[in-house]
């Protein structure tokens, strides 16, 4: 192997060691298969680790599918399993997730990484010395926490998956080197050279301006970064002291802190809140936000409960539509599936005396007291019924706070309302009184009757 390659290699071998990953184990790499990544490719060849190959096709040019062959080409020379993914609508999720199309693009491809190489996966990268410099003028113009001047770390886990840079201290221009000492082709990715990206930009306009006002000063940057890895150090420690449980913010922590917005953007970080996603984040752990307010990021959501900010993974796309039937037309009997559980249906008539199930999951309402077609849906703010053992309506809100549902669980929530709009249950709490069975179980003879049951999905 070539001088430059040989120090490639063991860059990418020692990266690997120091996590203390098995030989022969699986280890990932994502290629794009530009230079950078091509360098990372053909680096690993030959060391000790079963490693395959990740390609995303972002659909942002019309190049991708030539690009796609050559990375599955190269990747088969080696005899190394290849995984690929085509992105779709990325622009459209940028807008409706408020994020930069760079950002988007980072989400949707550690997103679906996270997914590819499942729970304990290894991922490497090939960001190297030039990527961390302009990362670290990224932060300085976005003005972003100090200790985000650490730029990226060797190591990260915050995708759900081990993501190792070996290349951070190594310059590009090896990086070239080595590809063309060993005669090994690659694909530049044509959006590497558009100024509609700020990384970009600072590319190709502002590194050679400072380079031509300052020479050297990318040491003071370096010399900065270090100053910052150990604030930001300072930061994880006082983090790892105040919450148990890494998915759990006390607010009691946030407000005790010397900086609440670093506390807050350090343990957001994790969970892909950006810098300037920290003084939201601040904004749901004041006194005076209402249980229940949430900001998300493109993987996870922070919702205020009331002695904590709680984290969770979102679930993707959840189709949480209405569901409508009727039972008269749909048979005698039938289930509707819904993200949260499953509502399961029959009628009948009662021969004689009846006594309904007493538990939240089951309800008996009388059939010819409903208008249909019946509708099953997510309750929304306003919504009110008229609650059996209770005289006049009640917010559902209301009744939801009194069952100490979790603000995190309450979009999970569904009702089944009736043509008139009259919500006939609360789903796996509260039925309506004037649908209910009558008191006496002897009147519900001869009365037809709608049996429901609600099977919860967690």
């Amino acid at each position: 192997m070539a001088e430059i390659m040989s120090t490639l290699s063991r860059a990418v071998h020692g990266l690997l060691d120091r996590r203390s990953t098995p030989r022969h184990s699986r280890v990932w790499l994502a290629v794009s298969g530009g230079l950078d990544s091509m360098a990372l490719l053909e680096a690993a060849d030959g060391l000790p680790w079963d490693f395959g190959v990740l390609h995303v096709d972002h659909g942002l040019h019309p190049q991708a599918a030539d690009i796609l062959a050559f990375v599955r080409e190269r990747t088969a020379q080696k005899g190394w399993a290849f995984q690929e993914h085509a992105v779709q609508g990325l622009t459209t999720s940028a807008e409706r997730k408020s994020l930069g199309l760079e950002a988007a693009a980072r989400a949707a491809r550690y997103g679906w990484m996270a997914t590819a190489t499942g729970p304990g996966g290894i991922v490497l990268t090939a960001h190297h010395a030039d990527d961390q410099r302009e990362t670290r003028l990224l932060h300085l113009l976005r003005g972003s926490r100090p200790e985000a001047l650490a730029g990226m770390s060797p190591w990260q886990t915050q995708w759900g998956f081990a993501l190792g840079r070996p290349f951070l201290d190594i310059e590009k221009s090896m990086l070239r080197a080595a590809l063309e000492q060993a005669n090994t082709p690659w694909r530049e990715d044509p959006t590497n050279a558009l100024p509609d990206f700020l990384r970009n930009r600072i590319r190709g306009e502002l590194i050679p301006l400072l380079d031509s006002i300052r020479p050297g000063w990318a040491h003071g940057l370096e010399r900065m970064g270090a100053l910052a890895t150990e604030w930001r150090q300072h930061i994880e420690s006082l983090h790892s002291t105040v919450a148990d449980d890494p998915l759990t913010l006390p607010l009691d922590a946030v407000r005790q802190a010397p900086s609440a917005l670093h506390l807050l953007g350090v343990w957001g970080e994790a969970f892909g809140f950006g810098p300037a996603q920290a003084a939201a984040l601040a904004a749901l752990a004041q006194p005076d936000t209402e249980v229940g307010r949430r900001h998300a990021s493109a993987t996870h959501v922070v919702i205020r409960e009331r002695d904590a900010l709680v984290v969770h993974a979102m679930a993707g796309e959840l189709d949480r539509s209405p569901r409508n039937w009727d039972p008269a037309l749909d048979h005698a009997h039938g289930s509707i599936d819904t993200p949260d559980g499953t509502l399961t249906w029959h009628t009948s008539t009662a021969d004689g005396p009846h006594t309904p199930d007493a538990g939240d999951l089951t309800a008996d309402v009388v059939l010819t007291d409903l208008a249909m077609p019946l509708q099953l849906r997510t309750w929304t703010d306003g919504d009110r019924m008229a609650p059996l053992g209770m005289t006049g309506h009640q917010l559902v809100s209301d009744i939801l706070t009194q069952r100490k549902v979790p603000a995190a669980d309450r979009n999970g929530q569904w009702v089944l309302e009736d043509a008139a709009g009259q919500i006939v249950w609360l789903v796996g709490h509260r039925i309506s009184r004037l649908v209910a069975l009558p008191t006496s179980p002897s009147d519900a003879t001869g009365q037809p009757l709608l049996h429901l049951s609600w099977t919860p999905s967690k």
